[in-house]
């Protein structure tokens, strides 16, 4: 009897399966137990069947890496379209940003167990180039953004930076504001007293103010513009903020 022949969309369906019981995995024991062992205990799939998809543990997490950039991505191009300057537009992408990671918190919680476990150079060459190639999609339009705004005068940044130095000025503090600040923190610290948005848009307008961007945060109705964006663009996600909400009120 001839094995069974499977499409494509049967393999990624199967693929899917195996990435969301892994995520499972990590969100209740951690990273470091994840194992092919435990993955195959939980799935309806064999050992041998696992590898035909994941040379490790380590291309398993990049694959789940991978997908998080490119919904990253999605939320990038969104927040691009919407209908304002160039400043608003950028801020909108560090909204969008905050909003997919309120609205998706395991998630972010295992992309920052990614960014620490050291494992792309132990994945498998085509997971290595898939997280390439899905990470220069995610900066890409980023990139592009900044560049016509300069071009157009509208930013006049520091000699010293080329445009993939102030993109990355921005990543980095949307990023590091979203890591030190969600979740729970004892009442004693000075984290405590700190709001997410808040924090997230003071710092992002200094750098744009330092790039000397227009309108100047002084002179602009920023708050106005971030409720725009949340009911023009990311009104998904605020729903599912609120539903999350509720469930952690009714427990």
């Amino acid at each position: 009897m001839s094995p069974k022949i499977f499409s494509q969309e049967e393999k990624d369906a199967r693929e899917r399966e195996m990435l969301e019981c892994a995520k499972a995995i990590i969100r209740t024991q951690g990273e470091a137990n994840l194992t092919i062992d435990k993955l195959v205990k939980q799935l309806p799939y064999s050992k041998g069947t696992v590898y035909n998809h994941f040379k490790n543990k380590e291309d398993i997490i990049l694959a789940i890496s991978t997908d998080h950039m490119r919904s990253v991505a999605n939320v990038f191009i969104r927040a691009l379209s919407f209908d304002g300057n160039s400043r608003e537009k950028a801020l909108a992408v560090h909204i969008g940003s905050m909003l997919h990671t309120q609205a998706n918190p395991q998630d972010f919680q295992i992309s920052l167990t990614v960014k620490t476990a050291g494992c792309t150079m132990k994945g498998s060459g085509e997971r290595q180039q898939n997280q390439q190639q899905t990470e220069t999609s995610l900066v890409a339009p980023i990139f592009a953004h900044y560049k016509a705004a300069v071009d157009a005068g509208e930013c006049s940044p520091p000699s010293h930076m080329g445009i993939e130095q102030l993109a990355f000025s921005c990543w980095s503090v949307d990023f590091g504001t979203q890591a030190l600040l969600m979740g729970d923190f004892n009442d004693c610290t000075v984290r405590s007293s700190l709001n997410v948005e808040r924090e997230l848009v003071n710092s992002i307008n200094l750098i744009h103010d330092g790039m000397q961007w227009k309108p100047l945060a002084k002179d602009f109705d920023w708050q106005a513009t971030i409720e725009r964006i949340k009911k023009e663009i990311f009104a998904d996600e605020v729903a599912q903020i609120e539903r999350l909400q509720a469930q952690h009120t009714t427990n």
